[in-house]
């Protein structure tokens, strides 16, 4: 999770609520799942142009971001929050499905075969685009004891420095190993606004600075060894038709 976005008042615990569950639904075993944790930003105009004045808003104005559900609904529809970078990368958080979460739409209509109508949280059929980049809080240490324990969760892969596609090529590493994705209720992370940063103005400026070409070159090569690691894999998360 970046340093500025600011979790909702109960995410810690509406996390610990929902994984309880699935592990209560798996036997009792910790599901390698990913829970997407939806995320917005908050809109100033004009924009912050220093850090001490985009910490005033905060200092001025307590409520200036929203801390609970009500607040966030709020907040979207005065169109003072969007979703997290909707505006300049609407691949990024899309596949979320927002609008479906704001209207508290979080749940599965439990299966026709299930007598005990178990509730679950929205699993994600399939991403509307491979360059979805959530938030997710995942799994780490395994169920059973064991000599050499294991994380259940990939690491980042260090080959990718500075801005840009660290995130999203972890996402992909959960998805070619055919990690599930669900959408977690209730809660969320905020974007605080800042002065764009001086890695971000380095990744932007591809006539100046390399970063950016590398990094995508990178990330090409990354997924074709995803595809070849991962071949037999079943059960990965499609992309929408």
């Amino acid at each position: 999770m970046d340093v500025d976005l600011i979790p909702s008042a109960d995410l810690n615990d509406v996390i610990k609520d929902n994984l309880v569950d699935q592990i209560s639904s798996n036997n009792g075993k910790v599901p390698t799942n990913a829970i997407v944790v939806p995320a917005f930003e908050r809109k100033v105009d004009p924009p912050c142009s220093n850090i001490e004045s985009c910490k005033g808003y905060l200092q001025k104005d307590p409520r200036f971001l929203p801390t609970l559900f009500n607040d966030m609904k709020e907040c979207v529809r005065d169109k003072k929050c969007i979703v997290f970078q909707s505006d300049n990368n609407w691949e990024g958080h899309h596949t979320t499905k927002t609008q479906k979460w704001l209207k508290s739409e979080w749940y599965d209509e439990p299966s026709k075969t299930d007598e005990q109508k178990t509730r679950t949280i929205r699993q994600i059929k399939c991403f509307d685009s491979l360059r979805y980049e959530p938030y997710v809080v995942l799994p780490w240490c395994p169920s059973a004891p064991s000599i050499k324990p294991q994380p259940l969760a990939p690491y980042y892969d260090e080959r990718f420095y500075g801005y840009g596609k660290n995130k999203i090529q972890h996402i992909s590493h959960l998805r070619y190993r055919g990690v599930p994705f669900y959408v977690l209720p209730r809660s969320f992370v905020v974007h605080h606004p800042h002065p764009e940063s001086n890695v971000k103005q380095v990744w932007n400026d591809r006539k100046k600075n390399k970063l950016h070409g590398e990094m995508d070159r990178l990330y090409a090569k990354y997924i074709d060894e995803l595809g070849d690691e991962y071949s037999d894999v079943k059960g990965v998360v499609p992309e929408c038709d």
